[in-house]
């Protein structure tokens, strides 16, 4: 028997109740006793928190880390910040099943470019990218040192359990998969009888192997094309099955739809289909249903209330739905933190960051890049990559240095930093001299959000960080190319979430509450996500007094300050910074939730 004794903490135990001073006795992996004074058992480990808090550790409720993990297992930026629990899978996508095709999912990027390369400038998320899954495995082997030995959603999760996690995964099937799957290239359509059957197959073989459910996409390809019928289907299998079904529901208008299409429709159809189906509903990343234009903070926290009110009317209706919100300064996983992204097609060309900066000191080279920019023909295809002075006269004034040689102009735009010059001319001075500046996309990350920050503030609020799980090391690109690596959310999003809310004066135990409690009751969790006794020892100990998430913008890649122990499961995964790659977290399947097999 392996016990440990976390001793003199203030315990916040997840309830939303105040902390309290107390002692946790762990045996085996599980919470034996929450108590004052408790005697060591023989033989115990002994972790000294006193002055420190005790907390369950954090679940992140909308995660993509299950198109990581098999790449990068130990999940150092999961649990570097405290999440111990990824509830993954989610916008559609997945990287099972992969029986004949492989929709790129982008984390695999050092893999899928030797088999398929990227535009010129990068990816757009909203397209599609499919090889041959055959194609991928051997180059996958070799960028990762791992293999892509799975073909079916429950050989996935056999993998992941087989190589063992650093921390949780619980985890919803893609429909984008399912359907390529079952209707190859040709899915920009509606399905045959044949192919929803071999869709609801696929899918029973998913929740077989440990899925908790289904996950929609409907603004990406393939997931955009799915009828009423299919998405109906399918919510019913997982209805029938006391599953879950999530989904980024509809919020652009494209011409296959044939009539306008807002995040409002869209939330609707999804209520709806949630009504109809019987099916357990969670939307995504929700976001106000209503546009306020001009903007005005009072109107837009109205409008989020009228959005919650759409989903009160469901609950009445008989709709189970939940949602997540995604804070502010989260802004999905994708990150270029360099300005020498911005002219990626040139960089590449010129074979990395140092040689770009030298073929800047070139005259007629610096004129050409120049001209073709502010004539409209930036060679970028990537929508993170491209900028275009000629339609966008405000470009200048959606980027922001976060690190660079050039005295004064660290935490300005480019256009404060040119004082008035000329912005692009500013922007390749700085490039010249210092080849690895560092900016930021204001319009990926925005500074203010009134709508995200009223959801935020909501008792019930349960919180997503929308990345990828990575190692500190992680890089998508290669040599001298420009940095790509998960955003700072995929390092520090859940530590930033409780430093900003500890800047609004907010009680620590609704931080927690919203991290830990509200997110197991919301998936149903049943032995996680609370200091109570039964519980699985999922635990964080918290120097909260010299806490610090350090945020860094530029290569946000490491852990917080004073974030002492993670836990998973009673082992320890982290102590004070170090990384122990134990890898006891699992796939929490359906018997870790109510009503589970």
């Amino acid at each position: 028997m392996a016990w440990t004794l976390l001793r003199g903490g203030t315990v916040v135990d997840g309830t939303g109740s105040p902390p309290f001073q107390a002692d946790v006795c762990i045996r085996d992996g599980v919470i034996d006793t929450v108590a004052p004074a408790l005697s060591a058992p023989e033989g115990a480990r002994v972790i000294d928190a006193a002055g420190k808090l005790i907390t369950p550790g954090f679940i992140n409720m909308h995660s993509h880390s299950d198109c990581s993990a098999a790449m990068y297992p130990n999940m150092e930026s999961t649990l570097g910040q405290g999440i111990t629990t990824e509830f993954a899978g989610h916008c559609g996508l997945g990287v099972a099943p992969v029986q004949d095709d492989w929709l790129y999912m982008f984390p695999e990027k050092r893999a899928f470019t030797k088999v398929m390369p990227e535009p010129p400038g990068g990816i757009n998320p909203y397209n599609a990218y499919l090889v041959p899954t055959r194609r991928l495995r051997e180059p996958f082997a070799q960028a990762y040192g791992q293999e892509l030995d799975w073909t079916t959603y429950g050989q996935f999760l056999d993998h992941l359990r087989r190589v063992g996690l650093g921390a949780n995964l619980a985890v919803v099937a893609g429909q984008a998969q399912i359907r390529l799957q079952a209707m190859g290239a040709g899915y920009r359509r509606d399905a045959t009888e044949q192919e929803i059957a071999a869709m609801e197959d696929a899918l029973s073989e998913a929740m077989d192997g440990g899925a908790l459910g289904l996950s929609l996409g409907l603004d990406y390809e393939p997931g955009l094309f799915a009828g009423r019928e299919e998405l109906l289907r399918l919510m019913k299998l997982v209805a029938a099955r006391g599953g879950i079904v999530t989904a980024h529901t509809r919020s652009r208008s494209l011409p296959y739809y044939g009539h306008a299409q807002d995040f409002l429709d869209g939330l609707r159809e999804f209520l709806d289909l949630g009504r109809e189906s019987g099916a357990r509903i969670h939307v995504s990343h929700i976001q106000s249903g209503y546009t306020v234009a001009p903007a005005h903070d009072g109107l837009i926290r109205s409008a989020v209330a009228e959005t919650l009110k759409e989903l009160d009317r469901a609950r009445q209706a008989g709709v189970s739905v939940t949602w997540d919100v995604i804070p502010k300064y989260a802004y999905g996983p994708f990150h270029y933190p360099m300005a020498a992204s911005l002219f990626h097609p040139y960089v590449e060309r010129c074979g990395g960051c140092a040689a770009f900066s030298r073929a800047l000191t070139l005259p007629d080279f610096r004129r050409q890049v120049s001209e073709e920019i502010r004539a409209g023909r930036h060679p970028s295809q990537g929508v993170f990559t491209r900028f275009d002075p000629q339609n966008d006269p405000d470009w200048d004034t959606r980027y922001r240095f976060t690190r660079v040689q050039r005295a004064g102009c660290t935490g300005k735009t480019i256009r404060e930093a040119a004082q008035g010059t000329d912005s692009l001319e500013l922007l390749l001075d700085v490039l010249t001299e210092d080849p690895y500046a560092a900016v930021i996309s204001l319009g990926r990350r925005p500074e203010h959000t009134p709508d995200r920050d009223a959801f935020v503030a909501r008792p019930e609020a349960t919180i997503g960080l929308d990345t990828w799980t990575l190692d500190y090391d992680a890089a998508l690109s290669e040599g001298d190319l420009p940095l790509e690596c998960g955003s700072p959310a995929t390092y520090e999003g859940m530590t930033v979430f409780l430093e900003t809310e500890r800047d609004k004066g907010a009680a620590i135990e609704e931080m927690v509450r919203k991290l830990t409690g509200n997110a197991a009751r919301t998936l149903g969790l049943t032995d996680r996500g609370f200091v109570s006794s039964g519980m699985s020892a999922d635990l964080l100990v918290l120097d909260w007094e010299h806490f610090s998430a350090r945020e860094n913008l530029a290569d946000p890649r490491h852990g917080p300050q004073g974030l002492d122990y993670v836990l998973v499961a009673g082992q320890t995964a982290v102590d004070h910074g170090v990384h122990t790659h134990v890898r006891s977290g699992t796939v929490l399947g359906p018997e870790h939730r109510k009503g589970g097999n």
